[in-house]
């Protein structure tokens, strides 16, 4: 009986380390560029972040988000894609459309979310915010 309690316990143990998850991917987000405090009507500016990966990832993708969407500042283009790798550089241009004096504290929040996506379900996320005014 002692024997068998033995062999069961050594299985468990073995199971357990044989079955143990791969070690989440250490993910950096560098913000190169940002957007400026202060925009006029017309003016274009390109969110540049550099993403780096300690493991291949399937793809990175950034996209913009807008509390005030079609208003205040708006993206030129809907994102920027990379394919596998470890790193990349991703670009997104937003423009000027028009004044933010009448929206909440006389600012647009504008959001670049950039993700990157892993074999096996894992996604790593960083939301990068700037307050925008347009006079």
């Amino acid at each position: 009986m002692k024997r068998l309690f033995s062999v069961l316990v050594l299985v468990l143990l073995l199971s357990t380390f044989l079955t143990a998850a791969a070690p989440y991917p250490q993910t950096t987000f560098t913000l190169v560029q940002g957007l400026p405090e202060t925009m006029k009507v017309g003016d274009k500016i390109t969110v540049i972040v550099d993403v780096t990966s300690d493991q291949p990832y399937l793809y990175a993708q950034g996209m913009p988000s807008f509390y005030y969407p079609g208003k205040g500042v708006v993206s030129v283009q809907g994102g920027d894609h990379a394919g596998s790798g470890t790193a990349a550089r991703l670009e997104i241009t937003y423009q000027a459309k028009s004044s933010t004096a009448k929206m909440e504290g006389g600012v647009a929040p504008v959001h670049a979310v950039i993700g990157l996506r892993y074999p096996g379900g894992y996604v790593a996320v960083q939301d990068f915010v700037f307050y925008v005014e347009v006079p």
